[in-house]
């Protein structure tokens, strides 16, 4: 046997050569965003209200999601935009909001800031979001709100969720911070509820470096977002409701506005993001039917009705049946020797992080709070104990090789599946 066809892991010649990393961002500033950076350095370094590239970018946002909602405001992260979400939802103690077990952190623990309980319900194995079923089951008489996160790119059964909400009167929170760009029938993620949030930071599509926006038709809403994280100017210009812009001074008390450095590196991904969400598209329609060469792997799933936008990382399921029951720790340290940019999804069940898992509310302490314990046998816990994340690919049709290359380490692997599982069971004694 020659090195080229041994397994890299066991002394072999490795199937991919680029050196890593392979999914190389946010891409590099054009001469374009760069002048817009200076120019505005000489022209004002902290933007009060919303004007200047602020309220651009608000506006241009707002074009992207087909003007489906009336109103945006810009937060310095995600995290902000989502604690300004729950508080102008009504968030407060004593209510229960209901989310994904498997999801990032930070989707449901500005809840806790404001008092609030996470329950967490199954997700759906295919969309890898919340299974309507689940989150019906999870509803008690303190639920008011249910947050629907777009986890990897990949569209929630809205019709199904949106028919569960109105059924038991729910508030509807959609985290599309994965999703910019990602449509369920043709409809723009972020329109469905009463509020939605699109993080901005640096791994994300459309990024600022940090920040983060909150979108919703709802005026009330908005008030209340824009007193929670702005004062003076821009909850004068802003806030409709005249009770309400009586705080205008102050706000409710919190600074979480966004720089308009910032807004400008946002701006200028938000115009590149069609080109960009093109090629990756054709990027990862190429890997994927590729992949399906691969017996021991589930493809990325992705049903007529829904259009992945951007994709987050590229996530397909193993299957250890099919490799002789090889730990996901082996394969992943075979496909890393072979030279792949690979690991597991860096998020796990929410369940198994002591902020949502104790029952003691750490900003509060002695504040007692509902704890959530994981659930073995959900299709959450099979998610996260079988997904591979994997570069998303944004480059057509340079990365054409580079793709080629990991399906073809991928098949290396398959053919040598015995000779892993033997090293695998050598390692675990």
């Amino acid at each position: 046997m020659t090195t080229a066809d041994k397994l890299a892991l066991l002394g072999g010649t490795p199937a991919i050569d680029r050196p890593l990393p392979h999914e190389i961002w946010p891409p590099r500033a054009d001469e374009a965003e760069l002048a817009a950076l200076t120019e505005q350095r000489n022209t004002d370094i902290s933007i009060k209200g919303n004007s200047g590239p602020i309220g651009q970018l608000e506006a241009e946002f707002l074009a992207f999601l087909d003007h489906g909602v009336r109103y945006a405001v810009t937060f310095n992260s995600g995290t902000s935009a989502l604690l300004a979400a729950y508080f102008a939802l009504g968030v407060r103690e004593g209510v229960e909001v209901v989310g994904p077990a498997l999801t990032y952190h930070a989707a449901l623990s500005p809840v806790f800031a404001l008092r609030g309980d996470v329950v967490l319900a199954d997700i759906d194995p295919v969309s890898r979001g919340l299974d309507p079923k689940a989150l019906e089951a999870a509803i008690t008489e303190n639920t008011r709100v249910v947050t629907v996160v777009h986890q990897w790119g990949h569209p929630c059964d809205m019709d199904a969720i949106l028919a569960v909400a109105e059924r038991y009167g729910l508030r509807v929170l959609e985290d599309c911070s994965h999703a910019h760009g990602s449509r369920y029938k043709g409809k723009p993620v972020g329109t469905f509820g009463d509020a939605a949030v699109f993080s901005l930071q640096a791994n994300k599509a459309v990024y600022a470096g940090e920040g983060g926006i909150l979108v919703t038709d709802d005026a009330l809403v908005q008030d209340r977002a824009v007193l929670l994280g702005h004062y003076r100017d821009r909850s004068r210009d802003s806030v409709i409701d005249e009770e309400l812009r009586s705080h205008w001074v102050t706000g409710f008390g919190l600074k979480l506005r966004m720089s308009p450095f910032n807004a400008i590196v946002a701006r200028h991904s938000l115009a590149a993001f069609p080109a960009r969400k093109e090629a990756r598209h054709r990027c990862l329609r190429h890997f994927g039917e590729l992949l399906r060469e691969v017996d021991y792997l589930e493809p990325v799933t992705v049903p007529d009705h829904v259009d992945m936008g951007a994709w987050y990382g590229y996530k397909p399921l193993y299957r250890p049946e099919a490799l002789g029951g090889v730990p996901r720790s082996v394969l992943i340290e075979a496909l890393r020797a072979e030279g792949m940019e690979v690991g597991a999804p860096s998020g796990p069940r929410l369940a198994t992080l002591p902020l949502y898992a104790r029952p003691e509310n750490p900003l509060f302490p002695g504040t007692p709070k509902r704890a959530s314990a994981p659930e073995p046998g959900s299709h959450a816990a099979h998610v996260e104990q079988h997904a591979l994340s994997l570069p998303s690919f944004t480059d057509w049709p340079e990365d054409v090789a580079l793709i080629e290359a990991y399906a073809e380490a991928f098949r290396k692997i398959g053919r040598h599946r015995e000779a892993l599982a033997a090293h695998a069971a050598e390692t675990a004694r």
